[in-house]
């Protein structure tokens, strides 16, 4: 990697999982600013509903790391058993690292582009896909996979294990900086990540702020950043934080 000069570099994600995106910017004379734009909010299940679904499912999606820390941790160890036996799904990388941290089997994840179509795509191309699908998500999520598994008459439930919401936290330092033009590039990772920004900052400094460089994971997070008025938006060729490095040094260096 090249050194990123002391660029101050915002990071949108939430606190718990920024971690390791602000250790690397570090690392390569970056200087992060950790501004958390989304607060994952636990939704506690019903036990009871959890086993029922449990029981008839053949198969389940896991959409995000989230939904399978949050799901997981309200199963007991009988659950735990019977979620091994199913056909477990992961929307990408990081949801199947975390699976397999907690000994489940993931039987299928995009090898590229890590979204809800490319895992839909290899789903519908399984010789034998799996009739009575759960959806482990965010609440309010897409509807883009239920809605064709539906079509291909495969029985869907949804198990909504948490809630995205805008965090209370102070906004002045982030808003010094855009007023001093000492922010420098801003990374976000999902379409309420970069909304809730605009929401969180006065508006008086809306215009500087879309006028910054703005570093995305996917063309459909593009797509919402172009609505809101951002004008300078790259995506990353993966949604790792290796790859989101990779974008912000080839924006400060133009290679």
């Amino acid at each position: 990697m090249c050194d990123l000069n002391q660029a101050r570099i915002l990071v949108t994600r939430p606190a718990h999982q920024s971690e390791n995106l602000c250790a690397i910017i570090a690392a390569e004379n970056g200087i992060p600013i950790q501004f958390p734009t989304l607060e994952i909010s636990p939704i506690l299940l019903d036990c009871y509903e959890v086993e029922r679904l449990l029981n008839q499912a053949d198969g389940i999606i896991f959409t995000s790391a989230n939904a399978v820390t949050l799901y997981c941790s309200q199963l007991d160890d009988a659950k735990m058993t019977k979620l091994r036996t199913k056909f477990c799904m992961a929307i990408g990388n990081a949801t199947a690292s975390a699976l397999t941290t907690i000994g489940v089997s993931v039987d299928l994840m995009p090898e590229q582009g890590y979204n809800s179509e490319a895992l839909l795509d290899l789903l519908l191309h399984q010789k034998e896909m799996p009739r009575n699908i759960i959806i482990v998500r965010g609440e309010n999520g897409r509807e883009t996979i239920a809605e064709a598994l539906k079509k291909s008459g495969v029985l869907v439930d949804y198990v909504n294990v948490y809630r995205r919401v805008i965090p209370t936290i102070d906004c002045i330092n982030v808003v010094q900086l855009i007023m001093q033009k000492q922010l420098h590039i801003i990374t976000a990772t999902s379409g309420d990540a970069i909304q809730n920004l605009v929401t969180m900052l006065p508006l008086a400094q809306h215009d500087m702020l879309k006028q910054l460089p703005l570093v995305v994971i996917s063309e459909r997070i593009k797509n919402i950043a172009k609505s809101l008025g951002f004008q300078w938006i790259s995506i990353a060729k993966q949604p790792s934080d290796d790859a989101i490095l990779k974008a912000v040094t080839t924006i400060i260096h133009g290679k």
